[in-house]
């Protein structure tokens, strides 16, 4: 297995639109609080401690010690975004199992009628973030703030820039890792398939979940196998559906969808 860098992570050029966003919610503004990446979870706890408290404190509402009705809910994309959120101190209130995306979290949201409390969701996301979830959620009748929380950039990120310190290990570059020659190439987001398939022509793509391979498809080099979901073991599954495919000859537009992992159950609001 060859572990490649492909992007990395860089702060907004702007950090006040982020700062003030986190601010407010503790002011009451938000009722809720929807993460789509793992990403994102590191951005909001880095900026919640320079403001000089925490992430789950903001959380906590204008007066937690009062009405724990006040807590501002939250949705994450994915189980492994999830358990980023409890990595950090922050209980997760909904997350879709076991298939990941925008979309699904749109689905398992919670109607906007009597109980659904405070309407108004934060958004943070990257700027390369398709609309998926901010339109979804607004079609419901939700109302949605968006806020940039990171930059998607080439790796390696300007050391000044930087969302988390550069790790101490040299890493392939895309170049050398294609020449390797590899079976597949699993690819974890939109921004890695369109850096991948920049450099040249790869070995079959194996996608994380349905949002990779729709960028795979709209690059016009479709997943061989898309993982019934993030879980290592699904997406293992996936890539020896794409191996075994490859060497029968199969078209590249064949998906893979292995029975998915159980361990973890969806998470519904409950108001």
């Amino acid at each position: 297995m060859l572990a490649v860098p492909v992007i990395d992570f860089a702060w907004p050029v702007d950090l006040g639109p982020l700062d003030a966003a986190l601010a407010e919610l503790r002011t009451g503004r938000y009722g809720w609080l929807a993460v789509t990446s793992a990403t994102t979870v590191t951005a909001l706890t880095r900026r919640a401690d320079a403001l000089g408290t925490g992430l789950p404190a903001l959380l906590a509402g204008p007066s937690p010690s009062r009405d724990s009705r006040t807590r501002v809910r939250v949705a994450a994309v994915a189980a492994a975004t999830a358990a980023a959120l409890e990595r950090a101190g922050v209980a997760v209130d909904l997350v879709p199992h076991p298939a990941s995306g925008a979309d699904l979290l749109v689905a398992a949201w919670p109607e906007t009628g009597p109980g659904a409390g405070n309407r108004t969701v934060l958004l943070p996301h990257s700027d390369l973030a398709a609309g998926t979830l901010e339109t979804g959620l607004a079609a419901r009748g939700w109302t949605v703030h968006p806020v940039t929380a990171y930059r998607t950039v080439d790796h390696p990120a300007a050391p000044e820039q930087a969302l988390e310190p550069e790790a101490d290990v040299a890493g392939l570059t895309v170049v050398a890792a294609q020449a390797a020659r590899p079976d597949a190439a699993v690819v974890t987001s939109p921004s890695t398939v369109r850096r991948w398939l920049a450099v040249g022509h790869p070995c079959p793509l194996v996608a994380i979940g349905p949002t990779s391979a729709a960028a795979a498809t709209d690059a016009g080099h479709p997943a061989a196998a898309t993982a019934a979901s993030p879980d290592p073991a699904d997406v293992l599954a996936a890539v020896a559906a794409a191996v075994r495919g490859h060497a029968a000859g199969s078209p590249t537009a064949r998906s893979a969808h292995p029975s998915p992992s159980p361990s973890t159950p969806e998470r519904r609001w409950d108001p």
